[in-house]
C-alpha cells in the first residue's frame, strides 16, 4: 500500500507494523470480574484486576459511591462494601490509564444463595447473611426458625457438633479410634441415671410439649443438611480428614433428641461438677487432714481481705488493707481441729478417680477453662441513655472455630415472642448468651457445690453370680447394686469393629456400668478390697427440663416472666443477670442445690464435709427426713417438686437461694464467679447463709479479684449521680488492672528494707511505679504478633507492660516454690486460685496463720529446710527480677508482656492442627483481670500462653425504639481453614477489642444483608 503521510511518518508506521516502533497505539483497558451490561452484585470484598493493552502507563483506580478501595494503583485492587451496605445501594469502580478507562457498576444489594428444603417447616423461611456471614432467620413460626437454625449449625460446624454429641454419648471411639475409648467408658459412666438410663434419653422423656416441639424442628434441620451432604457428593468439613481413619458423609449418623439432650447435660457438667476439685480435697485432706493449718490455707481461705464486695452487697472494695507488719521470723501455729475420717482402704481408688477426672477435662477443652466469666447490668436510672444494659463475656477454652455460633431468629407470629439475637452452642436451638425482643441475659457459672462422693462398701454376690459384687452396705442393711450393661464400637481403618467381652477384658474396660440406686454411678471399684466410689450430682436428677427454661428467657416479655422461665432450669447454675426494654433488672442463680442438714455435723467422731468424700452408710444423704432415699424419684415443674416426700426436704428451697429480683439502690448487680453473699469460705467448718444452708465451699473465683474491679469501676462512674455509657461498659470488659497485683504490692510495701538483695529492691521500685500507674497490664507492643510486633515506644505503657510482665514471673515463682513440694506428696498440682488465696492469707497473718507451707519438704512431707513466707517473697522477687533480666536485658523497658502472654485458639479435637490453628497472639490483662487471661501458675519457664478467655463479649442497650447490641467472636462464624474467610477479620477484632454492631430486627437485618437465602418446605 503506498504510504501518502510524511517519510518520518510513514517509516514510523512501518516500523511499528513489523513490531518495532517507539510510538503505541491506542491503548485500552478491561475489569475482571466485569459487570457487563448488569450491574455486579458484591457481597464481600472482591479482588478485582485490570487488563492493560496498548500502554505500559500504571493504573488508576476510582470509586464512586459506598464502599473502599485497597489503593489507588496498580494492576489489582480489594474493593470492601461498606459494613451496612443496605439493600439496593450501588456503587462504580473506575480503572484507568492515559487515555482510555473502563468502569464496572456493583450493586450492594444482598446476592441470592441457592435455595434449600427441610420437609419439616410449615411455611418458606427467608435468611439473610451480614459480611460477617452471621444469619439473620425470619419465619413465620418458632419451630420453623429452630428447624433452619439446625440446617446452619450443621452447615457451619458439622465436626465440632458431630465431635461433641459422640464425646456426650459416649462414643468417642467410633469417630477417632481407640484413644477415645477410655473417655467414653468415663461420660457413659457419668451420664447414667440411678434407673439405669442413659442420661439423654431420659432427659427427651421428661420435656414439655413445647420444648420437645422446638428441640424435634431443630433436629429435623439437622438430618435435611446431612441429606445434602451425603447426597451431593460434597466432601466432609476439612477437620474430617485430619482424623486417624477416613470418615465419609455416610458414617456421619442422623441427630436425634437424645443427641441434643446429652450435649445439653454435657454442657452442664462441665460449667457444675466438682468432681475433679472433691477428688483433688479428698486427696489432700487425706495426707494433711490431721494438720489443721495446712488445711485452714489451702482449702478453708477466705477471699482476700481486700475485696469485699459481693452481687448482693455491692460494698465498694476497699483501695487498701491493713496488711500485718512483716515478719522473717518463726511463725505461730494454731490449734490443731480434730482430724478428717481417713479413707484407709478407699485412698487408692480416690487417687484413682482423680486421676481420671483430670484427664476427662482435657477432652472437654471446650467448655473448660480457669474462672474468669463477667456479666453485669446497670439499671435505666444510672444508664446514660435512660435504658437498661447488660454485658456479658462467658469464659471458656478457646477453639477454632469458636464454641458460639450467633444468628438472629425471628417469628413473625407474634403470639410466639421469639426475636432473639445472640449465641448458642452449635448442637442446641435458640441462643444461650443475648436478648431477645424484650429481655437481655449474661451468664457466668454459680459455683453451688451439686456433686457429692460416697465411700462405698461393697457386699460380694452369691456364689451363683457371675460378678465381682452385688451390693452395697447401706444403713446396716445391703443395697443391691445395678448393673447396665455396655457396647463399644471402635473405628479402624476397616471401619467400626464391635468389642468382644475377651477385647475388653483386656483392655480393663468394664462391660457394665454399676449404679447404686440411692447414689449414683460408681466411678471406681476395687471388689477385693470391698471399697468404691460413687458420685451424686444433681445433673442426675433426670426429670429436670432445662431447655424449656432457655427457650423461655429467649421469649420472655420482662425480668420477672424471665425468672419464671429460669425457674425451670436445674442444673448447671448460671449467675443470670437480666435486663429488661421498661429499665428493670435482675439477678438470678436458679438450681437445684442440695439440702444437707447433716453439713459440718459430727459423726462417729468425725466430721462430715461436702466437699470431702462422705461415708455411704446413709449417714450423709441429700434433704431432710428419715426416708433413706426420699429424693429419688422426685419430680420438678419449675416452681416445686413433688414425689415421696415433700419438695422442701430434697432441695433448698427457691425463695431462700441468692438472688435479687429487683433493682438495687445502687443500681446495678455484678458477678464474676465469685460469692454473691459473703459467706464463702473462711469459716470452719463448713459456711452456710443466712437461712443456715450450706451452698458452696469454694466459689469457682472465690479470689473475688474480677468482681471486686468490675464494682470498682461501677461504683466509681456512678458516684455523685453520674451515669453509665454503652462506652463504659465495654471499657470494663477490656479492662486490664491487676487487683491480684495490688493485694500483693500492699504485702510487699509493708517489707523491711533488704540490702542484702538489691535485685528486690529494684523489683520492688519497678513495682511501686506500677501501683502509680493504676496496675494495668499492657502488652508492650504496637501490634498483635507476639514476635514481630515493634516495641511500644510509650515509656509508661512499656513500665507497666515490664512491671506486670515481673508481678506474673513472680507469683509462679512464689506460689510454685511454696506450694508444689507440699502437694507432690498428696500427687496434687498447684491450683493457681487456691494458691493466691492461701498465700495471701498467710502473708496478711502471719502471727496466726500456719506458715508450714513456706518450708521446702521432701517427698514424704518432712521438712527439709525451713522458711518463712517473707523470706519466700524476698526470694522469689528478687529471682524473678534477675531471670527477667537475664533473658531480656537489664532495661525493663524491653521486657515487653506481650511477647509471652499470648492465646492460640485449636481445634476442637487436638489432633486437628493443619490450618485450624490461629495465632498466637499477643494479648493484655492476665491473672484474674477483667479483660482475662489467665496463664498457668503451675508451669516453668517464661512462657505466660493461656487458652482460654471469653468466647464472645456482649454489650446490649435495651432501647425499645432502637437497640444496641455490641458483640464481638473470637473466630468465623463457619469451619474454615485459617485464612479462607475473605469479610472482616472476627478473630482479629477479638484480639484488639474491637466491637461490631450486631444487627437486631428486620430493619437492621435487612440494612446489613449482603446475602440472602430462601428455605422451603
Amino acid at each position: 500500500m503506498p504510504c501518502r503521510l510524511a517519510a518520518s511518518t510513514c517509516i514510523a508506521a512501518l516500523v511499528f507494523l513489523a513490531g518495532c516502533s517507539s510510538t503505541t497505539a491506542t491503548p485500552s483497558i478491561s475489569i475482571d470480574p466485569g459487570g457487563d451490561r448488569a450491574p455486579l452484585a458484591v457481597t464481600a470484598p472482591t479482588v478485582f484486576t485490570a487488563t492493560v493493552k496498548g500502554s505500559g502507563d500504571p493504573v488508576t483506580w476510582s470509586l464512586t459511591g459506598a464502599g473502599s478501595l485497597s489503593g489507588t494503583s496498580g494492576r489489582q485492587v480489594t474493593y470492601r462494601p461498606p459494613a451496612v451496605p443496605g439493600t439496593g445501594q450501588t456503587a462504580t469502580l473506575q480503572a484507568s490509564v492515559p487515555g482510555t478507562s473502563a468502569s464496572v457498576a456493583l450493586r450492594l444489594g444482598p446476592a441470592v444463595l441457592a435455595p434449600a428444603q427441610i420437609a419439616s417447616l410449615s411455611a418458606p423461611v427467608t435468611v439473610l447473611y451480614d459480611e460477617r456471614e452471621i444469619p439473620h432467620v425470619t419465619c413465620a413460626a418458632a419451630d420453623d426458625c429452630y428447624a433452619v437454625q439446625g440446617w446452619l449449625h450443621a452447615r457451619d460446624r458439622l465436626f465440632q457438633m458431630d465431635f461433641l454429641r459422640r464425646v456426650a454419648t459416649g462414643k468417642l471411639s467410633e469417630l477417632v479410634g481407640s484413644v477415645g475409648l477410655s473417655q467414653d467408658v468415663q461420660l457413659r459412666t457419668l451420664f447414667t441415671t440411678r434407673a439405669g438410663q442413659r442420661l439423654g434419653d431420659a432427659l427427651v422423656a421428661a420435656l414439655d410439649p413445647g420444648a420437645r416441639s422446638a428441640l424435634t424442628a431443630y433436629v429435623a434441620g439437622i438430618n435435611a443438611y446431612l441429606v445434602v451432604l451425603r447426597t451431593s457428593g460434597a466432601p466432609l468439613p476439612g477437620e474430617y480428614r485430619q482424623l486417624l481413619y477416613p470418615v465419609a458423609a455416610a458414617d456421619v449418623p442422623d441427630w436425634t433428641l437424645s443427641d441434643v439432650m446429652s450435649f445439653v447435660r454435657l454442657q452442664q457438667y462441665s460449667l457444675s461438677e466438682t468432681l475433679s476439685q472433691e477428688t483433688a480435697f479428698g486427696t489432700f485432706a487425706e495426707v494433711y487432714g490431721g494438720d489443721a493449718g495446712k488445711m485452714d490455707v489451702w482449702i478453708r481461705s477466705a477471699q482476700p481481705s481486700s475485696e469485699t464486695s459481693h452481687t448482693l452487697t455491692a460494698t465498694v472494695p476497699t483501695a487498701t488493707a491493713s496488711v500485718a507488719p512483716a515478719s522473717l521470723g518463726p511463725a505461730t501455729r494454731p490449734v490443731a481441729a480434730p482430724a478428717l475420717r481417713s479413707l484407709g482402704a478407699w485412698g487408692p481408688a480416690l487417687a484413682a478417680a482423680h486421676r481420671q477426672a483430670a484427664a476427662l477435662r482435657q477432652v472437654l477443652q471446650p467448655f473448660e477453662g480457669s474462672a474468669g466469666s463477667n456479666n453485669w447490668v446497670v439499671d435505666k436510672d444510672h444508664s446514660a441513655s435512660g435504658h437498661a444494659m447488660v454485658a456479658n463475656d462467658p469464659h471458656l477454652s478457646l477453639q477454632y472455630p469458636p464454641n458460639f455460633h450467633l444468628a438472629t431468629l425471628t417469628s413473625t407470629a407474634a403470639a410466639d415472642h421469639l426475636d432473639v439475637t445472640g449465641g448458642a452452642f452449635p448442637g442446641t436451638p435458640g441462643a444461650q448468651v443475648g436478648r431477645g425482643k424484650s429481655v437481655g441475659w449474661g451468664v457466668t457459672v454459680t459455683g453451688y457445690d451439686v456433686t457429692d462422693l460416697y465411700l462405698e462398701t461393697l457386699l460380694p454376690c452369691p456364689p451363683s453370680v457371675a460378678a465381682p459384687f452385688c451390693a452395697v452396705a447401706f444403713n446396716g442393711v445391703p443395697a443391691a447394686v445395678l448393673p447396665v450393661p455396655q457396647t463399644y464400637r471402635i473405628r479402624t481403618e476397616a471401619g467400626l469393629h464391635t468389642l468382644s467381652a475377651a477385647e475388653l477384658a483386656a483392655m480393663g474396660v468394664p462391660a457394665a456400668v454399676v449404679v447404686v440406686p440411692h447414689h449414683g454411678p460408681i466411678i471406681q471399684a476395687d471388689a477385693a478390697a470391698g471399697t468404691g466410689v460413687s458420685v451424686r450430682w444433681t445433673g442426675h436428677e433426670d426429670y429436670t427440663d432445662d431447655l424449656h427454661g432457655f427457650l423461655g428467657l429467649n421469649t420472655a416479655t420482662n425480668v420477672t416472666t424471665a425468672m419464671a422461665a429460669l425457674d425451670s432450669y436445674a442444673t448447671g447454675a448460671q449467675n443470670f443477670v437480666l435486663a429488661d426494654e421498661d429499665g428493670n433488672i435482675a439477678f438470678y442463680p436458679h438450681a437445684l442445690v442440695p439440702l444437707r442438714p447433716w453439713a459440718g455435723s459430727v459423726h462417729a467422731g468425725r466430721p462430715l464435709l461436702p466437699w470431702y468424700p462422705l461415708p455411704g452408710d446413709g449417714s450423709a444423704e441429700w434433704g431432710s427426713g428419715s426416708a433413706a432415699d426420699h429424693c429419688a424419684g422426685a419430680t420438678f415443674d419449675g416452681t416445686a417438686q413433688t414425689g415421696p416426700v415433700p419438695a422442701a426436704t430434697c432441695w433448698i428451697p427457691n425463695a431462700q437461694l441468692p438472688q435479687g429480683r429487683t433493682s438495687p439502690a445502687w443500681g446495678f448487680y455484678a458477678t464474676a464467679n465469685a460469692d454473691p453473699l459473703g459467706v464463702s469460705d473462711g469459716n470452719p467448718p463448713l459456711p452456710v447463709d443466712g437461712h443456715g444452708h450450706y451452698l458452696s465451699f469454694a466459689w469457682d473465683d472465690s479470689t473475688a479479684f474480677r468482681h471486686a474491679r468490675i464494682t470498682e469501676r461501677l461504683a466509681a462512674l456512678t458516684a455523685g449521680g453520674g451515669k453509665v455509657t454503652e462506652g463504659d461498659m465495654e471499657s470494663i470488659q477490656s479492662d486490664h488492672v491487676s487487683r491480684a497485683g495490688a493485694a500483693f504490692q500492699r504485702v510487699l510495701a509493708a517489707y523491711p528494707a533488704q540490702p542484702a538483695h538489691p535485685d528486690f529492691e529494684a523489683a520492688r521500685t519497678l513495682l511501686a511505679q506500677w501501683k502509680a500507674d493504676g496496675f494495668g497490664c499492657p502488652t508492650g507492643l504496637l501490634g498483635a504478633d507476639p514476635n514481630s510486633s515493634p516495641a511500644d515506644p510509650d515509656r509508661t505503657r512499656a513500665t507497666d507492660s515490664a512491671a506486670c510482665y515481673l508481678f506474673h514471673a513472680f507469683l509462679r515463682t512464689l506460689l510454685q516454690g511454696v506450694f508444689a513440694d507440699d502437694l507432690a506428696v498428696a500427687r496434687l498440682d498447684v491450683d493457681g486460685g487456691q494458691a493466691i488465696k492461701g498465700m495471701l492469707h498467710m502473708l496478711e497473718h502471719p502471727a496466726t496463720a500456719d506458715q508450714s507451707f513456706c518450708n521446702d519438704v521432701d517427698a514424704a512431707g518432712v521438712t527439709v529446710a525451713p522458711h518463712t513466707c517473707a523470706a519466700q517473697v524476698v526470694s522469689a522477687l528478687a529471682t524473678a527480677y534477675d531471670t527477667l533480666a537475664a533473658s531480656h536485658g537489664s532495661d525493663p523497658g524491653s521486657w515487653a508482656w506481650g511477647r509471652v502472654h499470648t492465646m492460640q485458639p485449636v481445634s476442637q479435637f487436638p489432633l486437628v492442627t493443619t490450618g485450624y490453628r490461629p495465632g498466637p497472639f499477643a494479648r493484655p490483662g492476665g491473672a484474674f483481670t477483667v479483660d482475662v487471661g489467665n496463664p498457668s501458675l503451675s508451669g516453668a519457664g517464661q512462657s505466660f500462653a493461656f487458652g482460654s478467655s471469653a468466647n464472645v463479649r456482649q454489650v446490649s442497650l435495651m432501647d425499645p425504639a432502637a437497640p444496641t447490641i455490641r458483640m464481638q467472636l473470637p473466630g468465623p462464624e463457619r469451619s474454615l481453614p485459617v485464612g479462607a474467610f475473605v469479610g472482616p477479620d472476627l478473630l482479629g477484632e477479638w484480639v484488639a477489642n474491637t466491637y461490631f454492631d450486631y444487627a437486631h430486627g428486620s430493619g437492621q437485618a435487612q440494612a446489613a444483608a449482603v446475602t440472602t437465602q430462601t428455605f422451603h418446605p
